[in-house]
């Protein structure tokens, strides 16, 4: 083999070895081919709606893939987002989402949307109380095409889904019942219970009066005015407002006037006017130390007996009342009782605790002082007490006032103040001085 055989053999095994290496360069710088992905981020899946069209939003990762809903292409975007309008009938909705992309394989994902019918009522509450009749019921419906009831009658339907019925009531409860429905979807049903009550209130006379007169008027309010009222039995004129009046003569003695309001279907109504007590001083569960306490109040009835703990009260013109009770040291059970002739008597029972209280006037708690001795003094709340200071009696004046005086030791002294009953109720004091002797 010649020199120029040998360099050929050369160049072609260096020309095998370039292409290698630049194959495996080649081969080790590509990237993998990533693969699609496809996500649905809104609606979720198993949503519900009350509308017709839903917005349907998702992402690819490969802008340049073919996106698909239920069969029709949607654009998307340079960062591979998409949103597109469905287009939804009553109950489940299934709709296919796909992506394609060049060299894969598509993908495919489902979601499931269910749009509903629902109605709400505005007006009026379940259980409310009515006098009048009729009453508007009102509410929404979310499909103003879907057919609305009530109490099996049509009723007409706004474009923005609200409506309005009127609806006659009888005395006591009414069930009323709202429906809407349409095609392919079943009925929503909605239940209202109401009541149409009839009211009474007297005006005149008070509940228990006395008069000099051979007549006296009596005077009302009543709730509807078409309801029928009558005074001793017989029927009194109703004015357009529902007020009435009349005038009923009088036996001597005791008259008993019945007023009477009956409605269409002749329910009765009672009017009850009961005897009020009220306490308005002192609280229950008081501490007093005075020896007396007043009691103070008010009657619904002027003409009543006020009773407190067995004394009758004086009672003014307008029911008020006072009246003084003598306490005992501990807890003491106050009754007030008020009664008319004829009804039950109404009572009130309160606790007042009478407490022995010790004020100290002087020194204060903590003093320093220099001089000795030292005048204690203070007050006791019944002169009456008992009241030793450093454990000797001391004089109390008839307004409890006291005064002592007390020898200190150098330093911090106690000086204990105590007062005590001839029936045992006891109290205790201490303060502190600090002695300091001047130079």
């Amino acid at each position: 083999m010649g020199l120029f055989g040998k360099q050929n053999r050369i160049l072609a095994i260096f020309a095998v070895v370039f292409l290698a290496a630049v194959f495996l360069v080649s081969s080790c710088n590509s990237e993998p081919n990533q693969p699609l992905v496809l996500e649905i981020t809104s609606p979720q899946n198993r949503a519900e709606t009350t509308e017709d069209l839903v917005m349907l939003s998702g992402i690819v990762s490969d802008p340049s893939a073919v996106v698909n809903v239920n069969g029709q292409a949607v654009e998307v975007t340079e960062d591979g987002s998409f949103t597109t309008g469905v287009n939804l009938g009553y109950g489940e909705n299934t709709i296919q989402v796909s992506a394609e992309a060049e060299g894969e394989e598509p993908i495919n994902k489902t979601v499931i949307v269910t749009r509903i019918l629902t109605m709400e009522i505005t007006f009026p509450e379940d259980k409310a109380e009515f006098t009048e009749s009729p009453i508007m019921i009102s509410g929404t419906v979310s499909d103003p095409a879907a057919l609305v009831t009530v109490n099996g009658r049509d009723v007409e339907t706004a474009q923005d889904g609200s409506f309005a019925a009127s609806v006659e009531l009888d005395y006591v409860r009414n069930v009323i019942i709202v429906t809407c429905a349409i095609e392919g979807q079943q009925p929503v049903t909605k239940l209202l219970t109401v009541n149409r009550v009839l009211t009474l209130q007297l005006t005149s006379p008070s509940y228990y009066v006395i008069v000099n007169e051979d007549a006296v008027t009596v005077a009302g309010l009543v709730t509807p005015p078409s309801a029928v009222v009558t005074v001793n039995g017989l029927v009194v004129a109703t004015a357009k407002d529902g007020s009435f009046s009349t005038s009923v003569e009088l036996a001597y003695g005791e008259n008993e006037i019945v007023v009477n309001a009956t409605d269409p279907v002749t329910r009765m109504v009672t009017v009850i006017r009961p005897l009020r007590l009220e306490l308005s001083s002192p609280e229950d569960k008081t501490e007093v130390a005075e020896r007396l306490v007043t009691i103070n109040g008010t009657v619904s009835e002027p003409e009543a007996v006020v009773m407190v703990n067995g004394q009758v009260a004086e009672v003014a013109e307008d029911g008020s009342f006072s009246a003084s009770v003598e306490l005992d040291y501990g807890e003491n059970a106050i009754e007030v009782t008020a009664e008319v002739e004829g009804e039950d008597s109404v009572g009130k029972t309160i606790t007042v605790t009478r407490i022995l209280a010790v004020e100290m006037t002087a020194p204060e708690d903590q003093a320093e002082v220099t001089e000795s001795p030292l005048a204690v003094s203070g007050t006791i709340s019944d002169p009456a007490a008992v009241v030793t200071v450093g454990g000797l009696v001391v004089e109390t004046a008839e307004d409890g006032s006291f005064t002592a005086s007390v020898e200190l030791d150098y330093g911090e002294n106690a000086i204990e103040v105590t007062a005590e009953t001839e029936g045992g109720e006891s109290v205790t004091k201490t303060i502190k001085v600090t002695y300091t002797p001047s130079k």
